[in-house]
């Protein structure tokens, strides 16, 4: 299986969790009584997560390479092998408790 991409970051192994949340959120406009009407559905937003381990020598520039893509705030390709290929913003990436500098456990959103 071909590897997961995020502009020029290629995962060395792909995340071995990978999830897909889709959410619309009710939009509502301030009426004349101080409450709240419904007003419509907002646009639909896809949240991309997952989850996995970078090992190696290498671990902790790989978890380095994917903070530096996070601080750029920059718009990206994400591929997928198998969900293709997303126009994608980095926003949240963890490094989970686990890790050494050998082998670092992530998170991404």
């Amino acid at each position: 299986m071909s590897r997961m991409k995020f502009r020029m970051f290629r995962w060395p192994e792909n995340p071995e969790i990978y999830q897909i949340h889709m959410v619309a959120e009710p939009e509502y406009t301030e009426n004349d009584h101080g409450g709240y009407d419904y007003q419509d559905m907002g646009p639909m937003c896809r949240v991309i997560s997952g989850r996995g381990v970078f090992c190696g020598s290498d671990a902790v520039e790989m978890f380095n390479a994917l903070a530096v893509l996070l601080s750029n705030r920059t718009m990206g390709e994400l591929y997928h092998p198998v969900w293709g290929t997303s126009n994608a913003y980095l926003t949240e990436l963890r490094m989970e408790q686990e890790s050494r500098p050998d082998y670092i456990a992530y998170a991404f959103t």
